[in-house]
């Protein structure tokens, strides 16, 4: 079974139009700017999976503020790891989760130039940030993974 499972763009941008994402928005895998203003980054949150020793990650984008996001950009080929931890809010549904877009993320950065890492606080009660702290069964993983669709065959 899959590992993880990603978005492409942070979901007012893949929202748009092709037009409208054309004129309003820059972006690339990995940062993405909407009207100049908003600013996002792409990383991984993961999920561990104890029975397998692995973990699950989503792949997701994050609304950071422009100091972050120039930080990541201008250190996007190094090693960012000792850099302070930063602040962002997901900008994602992760629709098995229900709401989920505008949670607050600790942002932390990998060493060389891996995708940083997206940790929920600790104080937080959410059913993702509970999972993210305790971990998910295989079985829950395939109920996940079902629910995004994976497992319907195609009719082409």
């Amino acid at each position: 079974m899959p590992t993880d499972w990603g978005f492409k763009l942070p979901d007012i941008v893949h929202d748009l139009s092709y037009v409208e994402q054309y004129k309003r928005s820059r972006h690339n895998a990995d940062l993405c700017t909407l009207d100049e203003r908003r600013h996002f980054i792409r990383g991984l949150l993961p999920i561990p999976l104890p029975e397998s020793g692995e973990e699950f990650n989503w792949g997701i984008w994050v609304e950071v503020d422009l100091p972050t996001h120039t930080l990541y950009v201008d250190g996007f080929n190094a090693d960012l790891s000792g850099q302070p931890r930063s602040t962002g809010a997901i900008a994602n549904k992760l629709s098995v989760y229900g709401q989920t877009i505008g949670l607050p993320v600790q942002i932390q950065y990998n060493p060389g130039n891996a995708r940083p890492s997206f940790w929920l606080p600790e104080d937080q009660m959410h059913a993702l940030a509970l999972e993210q702290r305790g971990g998910i069964t295989l079985k829950r993983q395939h109920s996940i993974l079902e629910e995004l669709g994976f497992f319907k065959k195609d009719d082409a």
